[in-house]
């Protein structure tokens, strides 16, 4: 059976999101493992003296219980260009297998990342949500590989909106910004629609 990954954001020991992981974490026991049983991630993290300051990603690996939980200072990964490229590929739970999404990394070159196209259709990057900025408002495709928590209280808050966006449409839009659990909002980390590679 799939064992699946809840990638969360701690700063100076405050966990940050914890409703939204909650709700991922226990919807998907429910799916896939059939428990009713609701676990609240809060009371299974406790962050270690030595990660008590900074941004911290806190790692969870389970499947119907908890089986691991990893913590490490977050390093940002320096995106400043991407390459499109289409697949016919399936992610909709955060699962430990990313061979599909792994290989499709692989073949960013000469960029640093992808932007996975399906069907036409902007989804995601291989390890984030996407926003566009258009006339100073945000939008997000209403078809992503995998709805963030981060993308869902970016919606809930009313920050972003959901978008149909085609591969026909990214030109029209002025930046891009990579978000997910541990990417927040921040328009400093936009990059300009142009630094993405047909």
């Amino acid at each position: 059976m799939s064992q699946f990954i809840e990638t969360i954001r701690i700063v100076d020991a405050k966990i940050k999101l914890l409703e939204y992981h909650n709700e991922r974490f226990n919807s998907t026991r429910h799916l896939f493992f059939c428990t009713n049983q609701e676990l609240d991630l809060g009371n299974s993290i406790l962050v270690p003296k030595e990660f008590q300051k900074g941004v911290v990603k806190c790692r969870i690996i389970y499947d119907l219980e908890i089986q691991k939980i990893e913590f490490s200072f977050y390093q940002p990964q320096n995106i400043k260009h991407l390459k499109m490229l289409h697949a016919d590929i399936d992610y909709a739970y955060k699962s430990t297998d990313r061979a599909q999404l792994n290989q499709l990394k692989e073949q960013a070159s000469p960029a640093d990342e992808v932007l996975i196209i399906r069907n036409g259709q902007v989804s995601d990057t291989s390890y984030s949500n996407v926003l566009f900025l258009e006339k100073n408002k945000w939008f997000t495709p209403d078809s992503p590989l995998l709805a963030g928590v981060q993308r869902e209280y970016l919606l809930n808050i009313g920050k972003v909106e959901e978008r149909k966006i085609t591969l026909a449409d990214v030109g029209r839009y002025e930046s891009i910004m990579l978000i997910n659990s541990m990417l927040p909002f921040g328009e400093s980390r936009a990059i300009s629609v142009r630094n993405i590679l047909k």
